[in-house]
């Protein structure tokens, strides 16, 4: 799933290059505190929310038909969300970059751009819609376009989430000393999800200036519960979150777990 995802934006990169003009970008943009926001509140030991706009999901298909993207970033908010994350990729997930900017409008929280990112251009193209974080897979891309990527991130400032899903690609972003990091259960290959993803990469994390984000499959408080015994504190929750009737009061509920 994940090769022919990276094959489908390849195409979709090449269509951007030939009407994507850089020089309208404001590389000085201001951008919200993504991170800060986060190592604030795990310094604390509080739970954070990185709450997600998600209309489909390849595993599941569409998730609510009815979707108000700016309704939902609302009740984000509300509930207490430290962050937002905005699915952009539009073939498999639905999303695009329109939600961004509305849910960017909506609601004063950081926003993290969450999409396959191969190509400095869809960096660019980041800052211009006004992202202030995006998220880099290092299983999606070699090492050195990844560093390529990252280092072009940090220069326009915006913060990265770095997405790991082994111990390899964990030694790797360690190696960068990347202080943003996301741990994915759900195996990109396979689609199948395991929260002692999480339970098991944390465990070789000691650095308290690294946010560990616990990323897919995190439903219930119990899963919280367990997940703060391996010093996690920030989850980033789409799928429940979306199909929730009652989405603020469960981002309440999640904040308070233990």
């Amino acid at each position: 799933m994940l090769d022919e995802i990276i094959k489908n934006k390849l195409k979709e990169v090449s269509q951007l290059k030939s009407s994507f003009d850089i020089s309208k970008i404001d590389t000085s943009a201001p951008k919200k505190p993504f991170y800060e926001t986060l190592l604030l509140r795990q310094s604390k030991k509080k739970n954070s929310i990185i709450a997600e706009i998600k209309k489909r999901s390849p595993s599941k298909g569409i998730l609510d038909s009815n979707l108000n993207v700016s309704e939902k970033a609302l009740q984000y908010e509300a509930g207490g969300a430290s962050c937002l994350s905005v699915l952009t990729e539009k073939d498999y997930f639905n999303g695009s970059i329109d939600d961004l900017l509305i849910a960017k409008k909506s609601v004063n929280l950081p926003v993290l751009r969450k999409d396959f990112i191969i190509d400095p251009l869809q960096v660019y193209q980041s800052k211009m819609i006004g992202a202030d974080c995006i998220l880099l897979i290092v299983s999606a891309l070699s090492h050195k376009l990844f560093e390529e990527l990252y280092s072009l991130a940090t220069s326009l400032n915006l913060d990265v989430l770095a997405e790991v899903h082994n111990i390899d690609e964990l030694d790797f972003v360690k190696s960068l000393g990347i202080k943003l990091l996301g741990i994915n259960n759900r195996n990109l290959k396979t689609f199948e999800v395991d929260i002692n993803t999480s339970v098991h990469l944390s465990s070789c994390i000691t650095d308290e200036e690294t946010v560990i984000v616990s990323e897919s499959g995190i439903h219930t408080l119990k899963d919280v519960s367990k997940l703060n015994k391996s010093g996690i504190f920030t989850f980033l929750i789409g799928e429940h979150l979306i199909k929730s009737t009652n989405a603020s009061e469960e981002i309440g509920e999640f904040i308070n777990a233990r």
